[in-house]
């Protein structure tokens, strides 16, 4: 058994990837990585007491069992049923704080403790592996690409031609420029395909690299999975002796995942400073992204940021073009301008209509002209003309500045509240193109002059005030890929 906490200090991380290996295989025990959860709570648990608390009572406590997802502990205290239930209570704060709600925490008293030590006897073996046999096979250095996402199948156009080339340069040369990369842009435009191409280039040029790409949510609960069954061995040989890291969708891990990032964390140091090549994808920018450390935040932006805008009417034509031609489709100009001139918000969508279109011709045994598609996106046409209300900018105002909407629409004149509330009016009016009157009415009655004077002021105040600029700017993103 072992004292709750240590009389002398831990010693300071040696820098090594991995615990030692003593004999022919890994470490019989892996608590000593950076994802010791019970260290983390008890850390957490020591720091959050107060300075002149008396800790004596928590210092006499003893571990008897220590799992990655389980612990429990004995206090010797005559007095502990109390205590028992007030230290329960604090290590599921802790837990809470931290994320980490999945370890079971249990606190005995002596009296418990033996009465559990005759009813459940100590017993040897676990079938640990045979549970998680079919579920480990997916830590195998596999890429888990799709062989069908390639540069050559990539549609070129004014709004991806950057991040193309970027990864296309990345691709010739893995770790070398651009490390690491940061691709971003709203949903169903091309980030992961991109991703993939990377992947699989890299391959063909070179079969004996590690490509290893999985999306943050995998990532997670892969995490999870070994952490819970003592495998975190495996998962870091996994994804820190890679030549080439492509994780999808890292907006993913913010929020109460302090684990996760943790993890995440040292991940992308560890192949950062071995100089192998990261790519990362993100619907947003990465200071738009809620609720993630500052570190990585930082660390998204020490390579290149590429983003992918919307295609327009022209590169949507010609990526219609491109996938009829995939399908064995005949698809004459004018019908290809029509699909884009309805499907305008990404790749993704452009794809669904050309399936629509195509189904009906061969459902109904009719040519795929204009009049079919004219008929088929009937119901859809209302839908994609369709622009954002005051309603929706209000909404995103208010949480970007964590505000509620009813503080936009009141007439307090308090500066927390009136900046956002003008901010707000002022992209009301760009994206709805709503009157004055209309605008004023939305925001608790307000008078048309008073809408006026806020949009005149924010045009104006934007070119001079960083910090304004820099708001806007993330809300326009937000707006933009909502439209």
């Amino acid at each position: 058994m072992e004292p709750l906490f240590p009389a002398t200090a831990p010693p300071k991380d040696s820098g090594a990837l991995f615990p030692p290996q003593r004999s022919k295989s890994k470490p019989e025990n892996l608590l000593s990585g950076e994802v010791d959860t019970w260290s983390i709570i008890r850390d957490e648990l020591l720091q959050s007491q107060g300075r002149d608390e008396d800790l004596t009572w928590f210092a006499e406590l003893e571990v008897v069992q220590k799992e990655i997802d389980q612990v429990e502990l004995h206090t010797p205290l005559a007095e502990s049923e109390k205590k028992c239930a007030e230290i329960q209570k604090r290590l599921s704060e802790c837990k809470k704080r931290l994320g980490l709600d999945f370890v079971k925490t249990k606190v005995l008293s002596p009296r418990k403790a033996e009465k559990k030590k005759e009813k459940h006897p100590p017993t040897s073996g676990s079938n640990t592996e045979t549970q998680g046999s079919v579920f480990s096979k997916s830590l195998a250095k596999t890429p888990n690409l799709n062989p069908g996402y390639t540069f050559e199948s990539f549609v070129r156009g004014p709004s991806n031609q950057f991040a193309l080339a970027t990864c296309q340069n990345i691709a010739e040369n893995p770790g070398k420029n651009y490390n690491p990369l940061f691709l971003y842009g709203s949903t169903g435009l091309g980030k992961t395909h991109l991703l993939h191409a990377v992947g699989n280039m890299v391959l063909s040029s070179n079969k004996n690299m590690v490509v290893t790409y999985i999306s943050s949510e995998r990532f997670m609960n892969e995490m999870i999975y070994c952490i819970r069954h003592n495998k975190m061995w495996d998962f870091r040989q996994k994804y820190r002796h890679c030549d080439v890291f492509l994780m999808d969708d890292i907006q993913f891990i913010s929020g109460n995942k302090s684990a996760t990032q943790e993890e995440f964390f040292h991940t992308f140091n560890t192949l950062y400073e071995a100089k192998k090549q990261i790519v990362v994808t993100s619907d947003l920018f990465p200071q738009d992204i809620p609720d993630i450390e500052e570190r990585l935040r930082n660390r998204f932006q020490w390579g290149l940021i590429a983003d992918i805008q919307p295609p327009d009417t022209e590169h949507r034509m010609a990526i219609l073009m491109s996938k009829a031609e995939t399908l064995g489709v005949t698809l004459s100009p004018n019908v290809a301008e029509f699909i884009a001139s309805q499907a305008k918000k990404n790749v993704r969508q452009l794809e669904g209509a050309l399936h629509r279109v195509a189904a009906f011709a061969a459902l109904q045994g009719r040519p795929l002209d204009l009049k079919l598609a004219s008929e088929t996106f009937q119901g859809m046409a209302t839908e994609s003309s369709r622009s954002l209300g005051i309603e929706t900018v209000q909404k995103v105002v208010a949480e970007h500045f964590k505000l509620k909407l009813s503080d936009l629409k009141s007439k307090k004149r308090q500066r927390a509240l009136s900046v956002p509330r003008q901010i707000a009016m002022f992209l009301a009016r760009h994206y709805t193109h709503s009157s004055y009157p209309d605008i004023g009415d939305r925001f608790g009655g307000k008078d048309h002059t008073t809408v006026m004077h806020a949009v005149k002021k924010i045009a104006s105040q934007r070119k001079n005030d960083a910090s304004l600029q820099h708001h806007i700017e993330s809300l326009e993103r937000q707006l933009d890929q909502m439209q």
